[in-house]
């Protein structure tokens, strides 16, 4: 696996970690709950890092979003449990990738772009996702964990 790559997972790891920590305080009994009208459920906004993070990667490997799409989970444990499995299975695939393949240009969403460019685009999707879920819980009343401890 070439340094870089390597360098990525360790990151993609960390931003994971991270994500999870926040998402144990998510009470299963509000998924159903949204702060406005246009807004996600968190029950949405909780299962969308798992179906999103599945989306990308498997664009990453196949240069396209994939058809099949993971079915929601409404149980904060399960759920968790779930997209720690399918995390790790992506980066499995993902540090399978010959390394000359990174700068292969793609165009999952119409546009070209390089599958380094779409690995980082992961990581800024789950970090913006997250933030919302700061605040949904938050609202919630929840105790949420600090981002750095």
């Amino acid at each position: 696996m070439p340094e870089t790559l390597s360098n990525f997972i360790q990151n993609w790891r960390r931003i994971h970690k991270q994500t999870v920590k926040l998402m144990k305080v998510a009470p299963d009994d509000r998924y159903d709950w949204k702060t406005c009208e246009s807004a996600m459920t968190l029950g949405a906004l909780m299962n969308h890092f798992r179906q999103a993070e599945a989306l990308l990667a498997g664009a990453v490997l196949h240069d396209a979003l994939p058809t099949e799409r993971l079915a929601p989970i409404n149980n904060t444990a399960e759920l968790i449990a779930a997209f720690d499995e399918s995390h790790e299975a992506a980066i499995a695939e993902i540090a399978a990738l010959p390394s000359d393949k990174l700068q292969d240009s793609i165009s999952p969403f119409g546009g070209p772009m390089t599958r380094e460019q779409l690995l980082y685009a992961l990581l800024e999707h789950e970090v913006h996702h997250r933030g919302q879920l700061y605040t949904y819980l938050r609202i919630l009343g929840a105790e949420v964990p600090p981002l750095f401890a």
